[in-house]
């Protein structure tokens, strides 16, 4: 999740309906700049090269959060338009083991779909399997010259990262083929 306000201007995005490197493009409504979600910065347009402030955020049952946040208010599923709100329209994708349309596979070391932790810091790159860090709880490693450390919150099902400096870092949780796309080069921990 990002903040909409990029220098001193409020900007309001929607879904360009374009993928770059087998993600979807942002775009803004201002300034008509496409956004890539992964990179966090926009990648084309007038504003290319700006970047977006990550907000906190988590991935998460329903059911986990709100054990945590029952006081949580959900929007209605009677919107006034005949769409059916209880059907995942990308079901069939989740469930499929192969990437994008079938034709980007991903290198060796995991299966294309498994949904790792993405953590960059500076210009180094590396990919943490999220089923791992489920199981382990915690990750101790090293990125680039920090000592980083993943947590996981089993009731939440947070992730959180931090350099061993107490920098909070911004994980991103994706496909492993997806992150291979944008970061050829990151490395992937393994146990």
């Amino acid at each position: 999740m990002y903040s909409r306000n990029v220098g001193d201007r409020e900007l309001t995005f929607g879904v360009s309906g374009m993928l770059y490197k087998a993600n979807v493009l942002m775009y803004d409504r201002q300034s008509e700049s496409l956004w890539s979600q992964v990179l966090r910065r926009a990648v084309a347009g007038p504003l290319a090269g700006e970047k977006l402030k990550v907000l906190p955020s988590s991935l998460t049952t329903w059911r986990k959060w709100l054990k945590k946040h029952p006081e949580t208010e959900v929007l209605s599923l009677e919107t006034g338009h005949d769409r059916d709100y209880s059907q995942d329209p990308y079901a069939g994708y989740y469930e499929s083991r192969s990437g994008l349309f079938g034709f980007l596979k991903s290198g060796p070391g995991l299966d294309g779909k498994a949904l790792v932790v993405g953590v960059t810091v500076g210009e180094q790159a590396k990919a943490y399997p999220l089923d791992h860090l489920r199981q382990t709880r915690t990750i101790e490693d090293t990125l680039g010259e920090r000592s980083i450390r993943l947590d996981h919150d089993a009731a939440t099902d947070r992730v959180s990262v931090q350099a061993t400096t107490g920098e909070a870092l911004a994980p991103l949780i994706l496909y492993w083929f997806v992150w291979q796309e944008m970061y050829p080069e990151s490395g992937l921990y393994t146990p």
